[in-house]
C-alpha cells in the first residue's frame, strides 16, 4: 500500500479537527501530521505526528526556519493550510519554492492575500464582476464614510479587514460611533444585510428593559463551498443555510434555492479561470431585497467541512483523490442527511504525550509504517 503524507499547518484549529472528523474510520494509506503553536491542544494527538512552531503571525521571522525543518523531516506529499494566515503564507512560498507547487493546496498568492483583506476582497469581487456587499476602508477618511453611510444607511456593521468568526465586527448605529472609525487602517464598513429594523427596535428597548446578558443578531447564512482540482477544473460545489451563534454554525442544512446554486458555480468558475485551486468557501446573505451579496471569502476547507461530509458532500476525500491518488478504504455508504447538528465535545489531553511534545517540541503517535504497509520500517518523523 502506497502510504500519503499530509500535513496540516494549524492542525489543531477547528479547521484541522474538522479535517479529521471528515476522514475518521479511513485513514489506511494516509499518515496525517500537523504543525502547531500551541501544545496543549487535544485534537493534536489524533494525528499520526505533530511538530511544534512559532505563531505565523507572532514570530514571522522564526516561524519559516522552523517549518524547513519540518518538511526535512515529515516529508509531506501533500501540504494543507488550516486557517487564513496559512494560506496566504504558503501561496506566497509556492510561488518561490517550485518543488512546493505540486504539494500546496492553494492557489495564485495575489488572490490568497485579497482573501484574507476584506477591503481586498471587495476589489478582487469587482474585477471577477461578483456580487460582494458594499464594503468601505476606514482610512479613506470621514467624508467618504459620511457618503457610505448615506448610501446604505444604518445600521452599518464594522469589521476588521483580516478576521474569522465575527471577532471584532460590530454595528454602527449613528454618525458618532461611525466618526470614531475614520482614518482606522484596519476596518472596513460594509453594508447591514439584515434587517434593520430589528436593530431599530433592539436599540430603542435598551432604556426601557436594560441590557440583554445574551444577544446576538446574527441570521442564517448561505455557506457556497467549491472544489477546485488540481488542473484547474471546478471538481463541485455544495450550498448549505447555517444558523450561526457567536461566530460559530450550530446547525447546517442543505440549502436548495437555485440562485445559491448558480452563484456557486459562478464563483468557483471565475476563482479557477484567475488561479486558485483547492477549497474555496464563499459566505453570503440574503438582503432585505431578497438578493445574495458574498462578505467573506475562504481559500481553506471550513468548520463545518465534517458536516457537509455528512450531508453527501466528500470535499476531503475527493480532495485527496485529486491531489494525491488516494482511494478511501471505505466507501461512503450513510444516506446522507438534510441537516446536521454541530455539538461541543469535552476532551483533555494525555498528561506524558504533552510532556513529550513540549519537551522535544515533536510528538508521534508510533513509527511510520513503509509503502507495504508493515509497521516499524518506515520513515521515522524524527
Amino acid at each position: 500500500m502506497t502510504i500519503r503524507r499530509v500535513l496540516l499547518l494549524s492542525g489543531a484549529s477547528l479547521v484541522g479537527q474538522n479535517l479529521l472528523g471528515a476522514l475518521d474510520g479511513r485513514r489506511a494509506g494516509l499518515r496525517l501530521l500537523a504543525t502547531n503553536s500551541l501544545a496543549d491542544e487535544p485534537a493534536l494527538f489524533d494525528f499520526d505526528a505533530v511538530w511544534l512552531t512559532p505563531g505565523l503571525r507572532a514570530d514571522p521571522a522564526a516561524f519559516p526556519r522552523r517549518f524547513d525543518q519540518v518538511l526535512a523531516e515529515a516529508e509531506p506529499d501533500l501540504i494543507v493550510p488550516c486557517r487564513d494566515d496559512d494560506v496566504a503564507w504558503l501561496a506566497d512560498l509556492a510561488r518561490t519554492r517550485p518543488e512546493l507547487r505540486e504539494r500546496s493546496l492553494c492557489g495564485d498568492p495575489e488572490i490568497a492575500r485579497a482573501l484574507l483583506d476584506k477591503d481586498d476582497s471587495a476589489r478582487l469581487s469587482a474585477r471577477l464582476d461578483l456580487p460582494f456587499v458594499a464594503t468601505l476602508a476606514c482610512d479613506r477618511g470621514i467624508d467618504a464614510l459620511r457618503g457610505f453611510a448615506r448610501s446604505h444607511g444604518y445600521p452599518l456593521l464594522a469589521k476588521p479587514r483580516e478576521g474569522f468568526a465575527s471577532r471584532g465586527v460590530r454595528l454602527i448605529p449613528d454618525d458618532a460611533r461611525l466618526a470614531r472609525l475614520a482614518g482606522r487602517p484596519d476596518y472596513v464598513v460594509q453594508r447591514y444585510l439584515g434587517d434593520p429594523a430589528v436593530v431599530r427596535a433592539w436599540l430603542d428597548g435598551l432604556a426601557e428593559d436594560g441590557i440583554p446578558l445574551f444577544h446576538s443578531f446574527e441570521e442564517t447564512k448561505i455557506s457556497l463551498q467549491a472544489r477546485i482540482t488540481r488542473a484547474g477544473e471546478v471538481g463541485g460545489v455544495f450550498v448549505t443555510g447555517n444558523a450561526m451563534r457567536q461566530g460559530r454554525s450550530e446547525r447546517v442544512a442543505i440549502e436548495t434555492a437555485g440562485d445559491a446554486h448558480e452563484l456557486a458555480w459562478r464563483c468557483a468558475r471565475a476563482f479557477a479561470a484567475d488561479g486558485w485551486r483547492g477549497p474555496l468557501n464563499i459566505q453570503c446573505q440574503r438582503a432585505p431585497d431578497g438578493g445574495l451579496a458574498i462578505y467573506e471569502y475562504n481559500g481553506r476547507f471550513t468548520g463545518a467541512t465534517a458536516a457537509r461530509q455528512l450531508l453527501g458532500f466528500d470535499e476531503v476525500g475527493e480532495t485527496l483523490t485529486d491531489w494525491l491518488g488516494w482511494r478511501p478504504p471505505v466507501a461512503m455508504t450513510r444516506t446522507p442527511a438534510n441537516n446536521v447538528s454541530r455539538l461541543l465535545v469535552s476532551r483533555c489531553v494525555d498528561a506524558a504525550s504533552l510532556a513529550e511534545l513540549t519537551a522535544a517540541g515533536r510528538w508521534r503517535a508510533a513509527p511510520l509504517t513503509p509503502a507495504d504497509g508493515s509497521p516499524g520500517a518506515g520513515r521515522s518523523p524524527h
